[in-house]
């Protein structure tokens, strides 16, 4: 019977950082089929929103840089006309992308983000310095269609970043994530549900076989439930009380 990559984890990782639970059960999870198919999803989700939430910056550089009589002058590789574009474009993604976080961060039970505080914070900044630029210096037939993208942007980014500011709760996104995979993980048919279990008393095994954790670790690691490994990391703080049911 082929070894299972968790299990072959737990038997040659040098782990010089200390046993991380969670991965290892994050690994069972990933061999299993029913379950690959929404990480998947999710693992590819994650730069695309990345990209769509540091936008705003192409967006306010689009018009710098190069000379020439034009108020909006464009860069050394972009005529102003398509410079123009570019920022428009920027800052409908931008858009896209704080709406986005927004409902990810309202759908996970608002968790503690400081990515999210981070990005809704640029989206603002790039939102007032892009509106000083194109105000002063684009006609009246440019500034609507500049002004609507980019006003939307920073009015999503403030909503974005006063939510999180004064309605996060005790918890984290990974944290959050790692709810949502184990509740994943305990709806599984019975017979995927006992094969996983088996696999975590024999990751144990090893673990427990190499001295790299305690028989005290292995005898609550057996007893929690199927997907509250994370529980069990150190740094880990959050309890199931405090914990949203669902993101």
């Amino acid at each position: 019977m082929t070894e299972s990559s968790a299990v072959r984890h737990a038997r040659e990782d040098q782990f010089e950082d200390g046993v991380r639970l969670a991965t290892l059960e994050w690994q069972q999870a990933l061999e299993t089929p029913s379950l690959r198919s929404g990480m998947a999803l999710s693992t590819i989700a994650l730069p695309v929103k990345a990209i769509a939430l540091v936008a705003p910056l192409g967006g306010v550089l689009a018009p710098f840089g190069g000379s020439g009589a034009d108020v909006f002058s464009g860069t050394d590789l972009m005529s102003p006309d398509l410079a123009r574009s570019v920022a428009v474009i920027c800052f409908w993604i931008a858009a896209v992308g704080q709406a986005w976080a927004l409902i990810d961060w309202w759908r996970f039970g608002r968790p503690k983000d400081g990515y999210g505080i981070a990005a809704a914070s640029l989206s603002v900044a790039a939102a007032v310095v892009a509106m000083w630029w194109h105000t002063s210096r684009s006609g009246p037939a440019d500034l609507p269609m500049l002004a609507v993208p980019i006003v939307t942007t920073g009015v999503l980014g403030a909503v974005g970043l006063v939510a999180r500011l004064i309605g996060s709760r005790n918890h984290t996104m990974r944290q959050t994530r790692l709810i949502a995979l184990g509740t994943r993980m305990r709806s599984l048919p019975g017979e995927e549900q006992q094969a996983l279990l088996a696999e975590r008393r024999e990751i144990l095994d090893v673990l427990h076989g190499r001295g790299l954790v305690d028989r005290g670790l292995v005898e609550r690691a057996s007893a929690v439930r199927l997907g509250d490994w994370w529980l069990l990391d150190d740094g880990e703080t959050a309890t199931r009380s405090e914990s949203p049911t669902r993101p």
